[in-house]
């Protein structure tokens, strides 16, 4: 496994905490899990925190995102790890340009089969695929044209 995807696993169980603690405070969190986890190398930690707190800075627009692409469903009703999972996906494609959006959306449907139940990883590829859809077409952040956050 590379570093990339286990600093998105790191990721993943950072935005977890947040969420389940409803405390976006990512830098409290993070200093849990990573005394909790101390195998997390050093580029790892680094990789995973960039987008934990790119997610959490982004966190209202990634949900409205999210939102708008979730057909007859809420983002408030999905599981904590299938939400963490598409917030991720989701920052990673609209928000940021060192990952392409194909990998960002493999690697979230990767994590959706490790981490949730069978159906999950179906609805991570369809809903990440939307969202890539909508920015495809300008009608999201990160359209052809507009300026990406770091």
């Amino acid at each position: 496994m590379g570093q990339r995807r286990k600093a998105r696993e790191a990721a993943i169980g950072i935005l977890y905490q947040c969420d389940i603690r409803e405390d976006w405070n990512v830098d409290a969190v993070v200093e849990d899990y990573i005394r909790e986890n101390p195998a997390v190398a050093t580029e790892e930690k680094e990789f995973a925190l960039a987008l934990v707190r790119g997610v959490a800075g982004h966190l209202e627009e990634v949900d409205l995102e999210l939102g708008r692409a979730l057909v007859n469903w809420q983002l408030e009703r999905l599981g904590y790890m299938e939400r963490n999972i598409l917030r991720l996906g989701a920052f990673e494609v609209l928000l940021q340009d060192f990952t392409p959006d194909k990998v960002a959306v493999d690697e979230a449907v990767e994590m959706a089969k490790h981490y949730c139940d069978k159906e999950s990883p179906g609805l991570i590829n369809g809903v990440l695929q939307g969202i890539m859809n909508m920015k495809a077409a300008g009608k999201a952040p990160g359209a052809p044209g507009e300026k990406l956050a770091g």
